[in-house]
């Protein structure tokens, strides 16, 4: 695990501001109408703007230990976590049941191709060239797996996997607290309110592309960004925006969710 000075040390004034706000926020799980998915979002979020990352998704265990895709960057990268799934290989899967981290590895290598044949052309496809997972684990715990994506092989930097790191045990800590606040109908239900609001999401981005003629992953760059620069639920805006209660016009201009604080 990254030691703070580490971390510290590795930044600009700018980048150690980033940094803090996100080990706050992804510690920050003792709130009223805490959502899995909202959360997950936010460690995707600062994944992807404090890493030299493409993208990021996360694949989460239920409670029949079985692997569920809960939430990505892109469309493209969400796409692959319900690809490793369906084809039952890839880093996600390993890390998961493997309990330790995976790769960077380069998705041309042969020994990949070997070891994940589907998942590595269906990778490649998608325009990645290198891919990683990280346990989001406590001891012997491992309640997921966050996938790093990049478009260039070599480009996963072991300083990168080494704080993608620090934030998948940051949000795991997070999530295993909030967890133990609550009681145990809570907590079995919890995975399964967040594949909920992922499909609220998911229409949510189809319908607003659809408004205003930007493609999905637009969309969903919009939603974010005008639910944390208005400190709400991503989950509650997309289901005002699929009742229709929430005018489109409030997106027609795009936010930068990672800088709006």
């Amino acid at each position: 695990m990254i030691g703070f000075g580490e971390v510290m040390d590795m930044a600009q004034p700018e980048r150690d501001e980033r940094l803090a706000r996100a080990f706050l926020e992804l510690a920050d799980t003792l709130v009223d109408g805490f959502h899995l998915i909202d959360f997950l979002h936010v460690l995707t979020d600062h994944v992807v703007d404090l890493l030299d990352v493409t993208a990021a998704g996360v694949v989460m265990v239920d409670a029949q230990g079985r692997l569920v895709d809960v939430t990505a960057s892109t469309a493209g990268a969400h796409q692959l976590e319900e690809a490793q799934l369906e084809f039952d290989e890839g880093p996600c899967r390993d890390c998961c049941y493997e309990h330790e981290a995976v790769g960077p590895l380069d998705l041309a290598d042969r020994a990949v191709r070997d070891r994940w044949p589907r998942f590595a052309e269906a990778a490649r496809a998608a325009g990645f060239a290198a891919v990683a997972a990280l346990p989001l684990r406590l001891r012997d715990e491992v309640i997921g797996a966050l996938n790093l994506f990049h478009t260039h092989p070599g480009a996963l930097r072991p300083a990168d996997l080494r704080l993608g790191q620090a934030l998948a045990d940051a949000a795991t800590i997070g999530i295993l607290h909030q967890r133990l606040a609550g009681d145990q109908a809570e907590r079995v239900g919890q995975l399964q309110t967040a594949l909920n609001s992922r499909i609220a999401i998911d229409q949510a981005k189809g319908y607003l592309g659809a408004c205003l003629d930007i493609s999905p992953d637009a969309a969903f760059t919009r939603l974010r960004g005008h639910a944390r620069a208005h400190r709400m639920s991503l989950t509650r805006l997309c289901e005002q925006v699929v009742e229709g209660t929430a005018d489109t016009k409030l997106f027609t201009a795009p936010l930068d969710a990672a800088h709006d604080d």
